[in-house]
């Protein structure tokens, strides 16, 4: 099968690493599909590239531009233009046509494209759909993503909370398509980063990856880390960051100040973009990842579902679609807005091995059982098929 997906921004970096949630459940989606045998194209924006980019085997990245400003309406408007002027002159290339998006408004960039290439489309949506909030709640603005949404054959959703807000919104039946996680890449086992970063076997490593927005939280994690340093000065927190652009000069500073007036910067290791993601979360015991909302980032956070497939215990925000996937068993589940609660469920597995093992165990299980992207690309060869007619 001839597959095209459509992503407004695919962060590439080479090999198995991407940025962004949806991005990363993409990048899962493609290989196991290329693998497969499917001929895979993902039309996007990839920052400072242009033209085709080989990704694996069967599986490319079309980069339309080489610099623009994504998040803007003229990024928006400019994506959809390049996309349909794309897609004209390949009528026929194509079996299967599949939009991504974390936000509702690239369903526009998915319903024009089926109209271009004269085929059925998928539309999945990685985000819940903040319908009380800025354009969102207008009546123009609804209007339009709900008749974009009349033209999609076929939506699917993250998550029930993302399906649960496609739905409120008016924008139709969708079904749920859990993601899949690269377990081959995010498994447990043993690494010798944690001596690399000069971090001892006998420290416990909390591990935080996000930007430096106050959405992403990295200041109540540092408050809590700040109270657990205290009492545990063996403990250790590894942060990496995401692009830079997300994270502005103002708020780093005011994130380093923080550390410095909590006296935990000599205990915190940080981090830019890394391409041995996979091995850093094997080196580190636990991830924190107390993010304040799911709008923006996947419903399900990835790092969280990375961690699980590599046997290591969460703490993570009750927010979006995380309670569908994190019990007692795996991780736990905490206010974003205390950092009591943060540093509490820090100090619980701070000081307990054994229970940071047997929630690693249960964890890697789970993740197996759930988010095996083999399941993924299965389930989305049937939807692909009921669209066109045709027999997997």
């Amino acid at each position: 099968m001839r597959i095209l997906h459509v992503i407004p921004q695919f962060p590439y970096f080479g090999g198995r690493t991407v940025v962004g949630g949806h991005a990363s459940c993409l990048l899962a989606l493609a290989l196991a599909q290329g693998a497969r045998g499917d001929k895979v194209t993902i039309l996007t924006y990839v920052h400072g590239r242009a033209g085709t980019i080989p990704v694996a085997e069967n599986v490319e990245a079309v980069s339309l531009f080489e610099n623009a400003t994504p998040g803007t309406v003229g990024f928006g408007i400019a994506f959809l233009r390049a996309c349909a002027s794309w897609a004209k002159a390949r009528r026929g290339e194509f079996d299967a046509l599949h939009g991504h998006s974390g936000f509702a408004d690239y369903i526009t960039v998915t319903s024009r494209l089926r109209r271009v290439l004269r085929m059925r489309c998928v539309h999945t949506l990685y985000c819940p759909i903040a319908g009380d909030r800025g354009r969102w709640a207008t009546a123009p603005f609804k209007m339009v993503i709900r008749r974009a949404a009349r033209r999609v054959d076929v939506m699917t959703a993250m998550s029930e909370n993302v399906r649960s807000s496609i739905e409120a919104y008016g924008l139709g039946e969708a079904m749920v398509v859990t993601p899949g996680i690269d377990l081959e890449r995010f498994h447990p086992g043993p690494t010798s980063l944690r001596e690399e970063l000069g971090i001892g076997a006998e420290e416990t490593i909390f591990l935080f990856v996000g930007n430096a927005t106050k959405q992403k939280n990295l200041h109540g994690v540092l408050e809590a880390f700040g109270r657990v340093y205290a009492s545990h000065p063996e403990t250790r927190l590894v942060i990496t960051t995401e692009l830079k652009q997300s994270s502005s000069d103002e708020r780093l500073e005011a994130l380093r100040c923080q550390m410095e007036a909590l006296g935990i910067a000599d205990a915190i290791v940080q981090l830019g973009i890394v391409d041995n993601m996979a091995e850093l979360v094997r080196a580190c015991d636990v991830l924190v990842a107390p993010f304040m909302d799911s709008i923006g980032p996947s419903d399900y956070f990835m790092a969280v579902l990375e961690a699980m497939a590599s046997g290591k215990p969460t703490i993570v925000s009750r927010v979006g679609g995380m309670p569908e996937v994190i019990d007692d068993s795996v991780g736990r589940l905490v206010d974003p807005a205390d950092s009591s609660q943060i540093a509490g469920a820090m100090d619980e597995l701070a000081g307990d091995a054994a229970l940071r093992h047997s929630m690693g165990t249960a964890a890697r299980a789970l993740a197996e059982a759930r988010f095996d992207p083999t399941r993924a690309a299965d389930r989305y060869a049937d939807i692909y098929a009921s669209i066109s007619g045709a027999g997997r």
